[in-house]
């Protein structure tokens, strides 16, 4: 069994773990296709979305941080 205060006890944690990566695989896959369409000659035409997953990645990121400060796992 594992102690309530554990790391691999917290729910929480996993889900704001499971967010953040999700976060970043988006942001990846975006950040490819720009590259990929710039690369085509086609400029730089996912800023917008490219933005948008940058905001939510780095959200992300701040809950899981801010969670661990929080809750101390």
């Amino acid at each position: 069994m594992v102690a309530p205060g554990s790391h691999f006890a917290c729910i929480e944690k996993r889900r704001l773990l499971k967010t953040f990566a999700d976060a970043v695989s988006e942001y990846n896959r975006i950040q490819s296709a720009q590259l990929a369409a710039v690369l085509n000659g086609d400029g730089f035409q996912f800023q917008a979305e490219l933005a948008e997953a940058e905001a939510r990645k780095e959200n992300a990121k701040y809950g899981v941080l801010i969670h661990e400060e929080l809750h101390g796992c």
